[in-house]
């Protein structure tokens, strides 16, 4: 009976690994322990991934590639969709996310950074902050969105330095009803086209700064609890 028993727990570890390798998107160089690579099916600029690319500390440079994602979520409206990259105390940098985009990118803590990063079609939206942190977003594209272009859901202060704008609702959004303060600088940017305002908030604490911002909306806040400022 132990012996069975023992095949038995043996049998779903083996199981348990096969799926987490067969899920995970990283795989080591055999030339460098410490460099991680996103998995490319075709030996191209295309990378293939069905779970999200998970950074916690240091930089992962994307290479200049396409990240292709499966299963992840349609790029919709849906609240339940899951990232493509994730990032807390590190850097993502230098990569294209195809359609659909899924959740896009999370900030998960920490001081993070996102750049030279293009999203040719947001879906639902781009940057997400999860947790708290001091983040940076620079030298981004991003483009065609339903909603949002960039989701703060926690206290942050988020810098955005060189980033492109186009055709959203709004270009960052702090999270509805929520009163809790965030700060935002944004520098030499370009902000077009978004339906309803560049920046909109419900907590009266919270400010937009900004500095050569280049924008054909037709107001920069919502309403008057959200404090805008040339820096």
């Amino acid at each position: 009976m132990k012996k069975r028993n023992f095949l038995i727990i043996a049998a779903l570890c083996v199981a348990a690994l096969a799926i987490w390798f067969s899920c995970n998107p990283f795989q080591a160089e055999s030339d460098s322990a410490s460099s991680l690579n996103v998995m490319d099916v075709d030996s191209s600029a295309r990378l293939s991934i069905s779970c999200t690319i998970v950074v916690n500390g240091g930089t992962w440079n994307g290479g200049g590639q396409t990240i292709n994602q499966t299963g992840l979520g349609d790029g919709g409206q849906g609240e339940s969709q899951s990232p493509v990259l994730t990032v807390a105390n590190g850097t993502i940098t230098n990569f294209t996310i195809a359609a659909p985009a899924a959740d896009g990118m999370h900030f998960m803590g920490g001081s993070a950074t996102i750049s030279s990063v293009s999203v040719p079609d947001i879906g639902e939206d781009v940057v997400s902050v999860k947790k708290p942190g001091t983040y940076t977003v620079s030298n981004c594209s991003f483009a065609n969105g339903e909603d949002k272009t960039m989701q703060i859901n926690d206290l942050c202060t988020i810098t955005e330095n060189s980033v492109t704008a186009n055709s959203s609702s709004k270009f960052m959004r702090q999270n509805g009803g929520k009163t809790w303060k965030m700060t935002s600088y944004c520098n030499n940017s370009t902000v077009n086209n978004m339906s309803e305002c560049v920046f909109r908030s419900d907590a009266s604490s919270s400010i937009f700064y900004y500095h050569n911002l280049s924008t054909n909306c037709s107001r920069i806040a919502y309403d008057g609890t959200t404090h805008v400022q040339a820096n």
